[in-house]
């Protein structure tokens, strides 16, 4: 299944990445495969925010529990009604994948309709959105959106559907009378019982690193083991941030542990070495009562130039240390044996 979730993260990443922090979501991670493979026919992941709770797939035909609170692979406990959209939601991009295949002459081979949808709520619980967005064989097709005042469509042009004013008002009901009631609930009822997941703070672990590089030094900001993963990270340079440009990374990175990183990397050369500037790693975050910060000072002198090239030098030494006390060791122990044959 990881192949197929790689495939559906462009479509994903978009919409969790513009979810803000007072918020949440729920997403259904759809693949639906035509031909011959290892996977399902169809599969989709359950997402409560940035975090997966749920699993099915047209084999199991049920929706099981993936990670938070009870057993792995149990029933999640979302009712008959879930599994009857889902199965819905297999049934029309199996629909909508014939009608990619006929208008481009597709026949053999593996091909994948891949879709997006959900909803997400207000921390006052009122509704923000619901929306899907589809994709064939890794192309957008189409994607509609609704948030309760606007209802917008759009689709890819020469795509495979085309919706008239008729078809985008029966949607419309579709989804305000039906599917953001059931999505809605279903996302409260998911964040009341997940809660001690999606609503955890975790302290950053915040660094500052530097390194020698040919001609100057990096400077890397670094914060790692953080929930939720919005955080703000700046680079000070003498109390004034450091212009985005001059920076590389800045990209939040899953950690592999459920938590998020972020590093910046600042490359400075020898002639701002010289300057001495003073470098801030500051850091804000939900789980912060006061910004973290930590500083270095650039010294461009004998002892920096020591300092950065020390564990080789000192990697050298010890050899030599060692050697010498080998040979000390060696040279008593003849001394020794000398002065027990002079006794005897």
């Amino acid at each position: 299944m990881f192949v197929i979730r790689l495939m559906i993260v462009s479509l994903f990443v978009h919409q969790v990445m513009s979810s803000g922090s007072g918020r949440h979501s729920l997403w259904a991670l759809a693949s639906y495969i035509s031909g011959t493979t290892p996977f399902p026919e169809f599969s989709v992941v359950l997402m409560l925010d940035d975090v997966q709770v749920g699993y099915y797939d047209s084999e199991l035909d049920r929706v099981t529990r993936v990670g938070g609170a009870g057993e792995e692979g149990a029933e999640l406990g979302l009712g008959q009604e879930a599994v009857s959209v889902l199965r819905e939601m297999f049934s029309n991009m199996g629909r909508r994948l014939t009608l990619v295949k006929h208008r481009f002459n597709l026949t053999a081979g593996v091909h994948v309709q891949q879709r997006v949808t959900g909803c997400e709520v207000l921390e006052d619980g009122q509704p923000a959105l619901i929306m899907f967005r589809d994709g064939s064989n890794g192309q957008d097709a189409d994607s509609l959106m609704y948030n309760m005042t606007h209802f917008t469509y759009a689709g890819r042009e020469g795509g495979e559907i085309q919706w008239d004013a008729v078809k985008k008002t029966y949607f419309q009901m579709l989804y305000s009378n039906i599917y953001l009631p059931f999505c809605v609930w279903t996302l409260r009822t998911l964040l009341d019982r997940e809660k001690h997941l999606v609503m955890r703070r975790v302290r950053p672990r915040v660094r500052l690193i530097t390194k020698q590089v040919v001609g100057g030094a990096q400077v890397t900001c670094l914060a790692t083991d953080f929930y939720p993963r919005h955080i703000n990270l700046t680079l000070l340079r003498d109390s004034r941030p450091v212009d985005e440009d001059e920076l590389t990374g800045g990209s939040v990175l899953p950690n592999g542990n459920g938590l998020y990183q972020v590093r910046k990397t600042l490359t400075v050369g020898d002639e701002e070495l010289r300057r001495k500037h003073n470098y801030t790693c500051t850091t804000s975050h939900l789980s912060l009562d006061n910004r973290l910060e930590v500083s270095w000072r650039a010294e461009f002198s004998r002892s920096y130039r020591v300092h950065i090239i020390s564990a080789p030098v000192g990697l050298m030494v010890a050899v030599l240390l060692l050697l010498v006390l080998l040979w000390r060791r060696r040279r008593r122990r003849r001394s020794e044996g000398v002065a027990m044959e002079t006794q005897e």
